[in-house]
Parts: C-alpha cells; structure tokens; sequence
C-alpha cells in the first residue's frame, strides 16, 4: 500500500530515506540504528536541498 505523497519532494525524501536504511543495515548496522541514521540523513539532505532551492527562487525574483 503506497502511501499519500503531499508533493514530490516528500516522496524524494522517502526515497532517498528507504536508499540509505538500506545501505546501513548492509554495513552492519541493526535495524534500528539503520532507521534512526537513515532518518537524520534523509532529514539534513531534504533540508539542504529544500532551503537551496528557495535561495535559487529567492535570487531570481529579487534581482531589481
């Protein structure tokens, strides 16, 4: 069962979540731990690409 996206970048992130829960538990990691680092990850990546991606919309509405 999918689950509701609000918008593309919610399923970017769930995404980019599930590839790095993945990649810990293949490096050892039990599944908790892979959860809880996959999560933090996937939380700074979203945040940095998001506040990008408002600077890049900012600069171009703001060049008078």
């Amino acid at each position: 069962m999918e689950r509701e996206t609000k918008n593309l970048w919610d399923k970017d992130k769930r995404t980019l979540f599930r590839e790095l829960y993945h990649r810990y538990l293949d490096e050892g990691y039990s599944q908790k731990e892979a959860k809880k680092l996959a999560s933090e990850e996937s939380d700074d990546i979203y945040g940095e690409a998001v506040g990008f991606a408002f600077e890049v919309a900012d600069a171009e509405h703001n060049y008078d």
